[in-house]
């Protein structure tokens, strides 16, 4: 893995470098950022790097061909270790069968890299027992912490890594990427890369889901007669994304694109600005305020904030959809 495969995170990318650079590496960072956005890929190209025995003189690429690199892009690499949730969860007993490999000899490596994916899963006792590592860091040991929940981790583990911010990425990079690895799809590229929220990694699941197709259809037939359904009704249609957070937020998404359609269609945009065009003569029945409208959208966007705080699916979206009745029926 090469930094340079790494699309749209040059600000996270170029503070890698920089240290790199420098010769300023930090006995433990934390990559926080969405999910699917590059992380782990940028945790991996950094591990490799800093092992790679035939990159040139003053270069942030590693030479992809050495011993090292080689191992690294199979996963064999002895001293650039990947630690995974086991199950619901980053097990103690994982972190201490970790730290007794840190604490062996490198093999040949200049660095013992590892990478702890998703950080957030660490059990109370998993993060106090890495914290007295990263307290006291052993030479040539870096720790690569990799997190969607920075929230959801202790501040004392925060404390001690230095954060790199990675970010979404628009949906004109997720459409050309798609384009690039999936042509045969290139029809359902678009509206893919408009539902991805910026992730790859939720842009290929949704290419993906066969029945992405058919749950738009029917979410957009509801929010078409949502001011005239009866809360029992709506509230009994959400009932089916009870346990779905990633169906949810894909509903949650389309809203969005639904309704800033709306907004266009009421006040008499260009047409050709409609992202959902094959939904025009729907969407021309639509009739709501333009300030309700954008309440609206704001609605959606503050439901998908809860939906990351593990809210429920199905409670948010009675929430956003019986607020958003109740303000376009005005």
């Amino acid at each position: 893995m090469q930094f340079s495969e790494i699309k749209g995170q040059e600000q996270a990318i170029h503070i890698i470098e920089r240290a790199i650079q420098t010769q300023h590496i930090a006995h433990a960072y934390l990559f926080t950022g969405p999910e699917g956005v590059g992380k782990k890929k940028a945790a991996l190209a950094m591990a490799q790097y800093l092992n790679c025995t035939g990159k040139a003189p003053e270069s942030t690429q590693s030479c992809g061909s050495c011993p090292s690199c080689i191992q690294a892009q199979t996963g064999s690499q002895p001293d650039i270790i990947v630690l995974e949730p086991d199950g619901a969860s980053i097990k103690i007993e994982q972190i201490r069968a970790l730290l007794s490999k840190v604490s062996l000899r490198n093999y040949d490596s200049v660095y013992k890299v590892i990478l702890i994916n998703d950080a957030h899963l660490m059990t109370e006792q998993a993060a106090n027992c890495l914290l007295k590592t990263l307290e006291e860091p052993t030479d040539n040991t870096v720790f690569i912490l990799i997190t969607s929940q920075i929230q959801n981790l202790p501040i004392t583990i925060l404390s001690r890594c230095q954060q790199i911010q990675f970010h979404t990425l628009s949906p004109s990079l997720i459409q050309e990427i798609l384009l690039q690895h999936y042509p045969a799809q290139q029809s359902r590229i678009g509206l893919t890369a408009a539902l991805a929220g910026g992730s790859m990694h939720t842009a290929e699941e949704l290419l993906a889901n066969d029945d992405l197709a058919q749950t738009r259809q029917d979410f957009y037939q509801l929010l078409a007669k949502l001011d005239t359904m009866r809360p029992a009704q709506i509230i009994s249609w959400c009932e089916q994304w009870d346990k779905n957070k990633k169906m949810a937020r894909t509903l949650l998404e389309l809203g969005q694109l639904w309704y800033h359609d709306v907004l266009l269609t009421v006040m008499h945009s260009d047409s050709g600005l409609i992202l959902n065009q094959d939904y025009l003569a729907e969407l021309r029945t639509q009739h709501a305020a333009p300030e309700h409208l954008l309440h609206v959208l704001q609605y959606f966007r503050t439901a998908a904030e809860q939906l990351e705080y593990n809210a429920s699916p199905r409670l948010v979206l009675e929430v956003v959809l019986l607020k958003t009745q109740q303000l376009i029926s005005k």
